[in-house]
């Protein structure tokens, strides 16, 4: 868990990572060693999941900003509406 917390504060606070988020996700999430389910939300941006998960909300909402994910499309995924 501690892991993709770190990735989502970083994200957060980094916009070069997260833009190196977004151009390809799979160096960046090795790099933090993530893998499993974890990888699969964060792949996705299955924000419901990581929070079912047990993730920070607060982190979460703050990465999914700095991705460029719209506030609404943000909140319609964090209910199930959308994945």
């Amino acid at each position: 868990m501690y892991s993709l917390h770190k990735l989502l504060w970083d994200i957060r606070k980094d916009p070069d990572l997260a833009e190196r988020y977004l151009a390809d996700p799979d160096p960046v999430l090795d790099s933090y060693g993530i893998g499993g389910e974890d990888r699969a939300a964060m792949r996705e941006l299955d924000f419901k999941t990581m929070y079912e998960r047990g993730f920070n909300p607060y982190l979460i909402y703050f990465c999914a900003i700095q991705l460029k994910v719209d506030r609404a499309d943000y909140y319609a995924r964090i209910r199930g509406e959308k994945n």
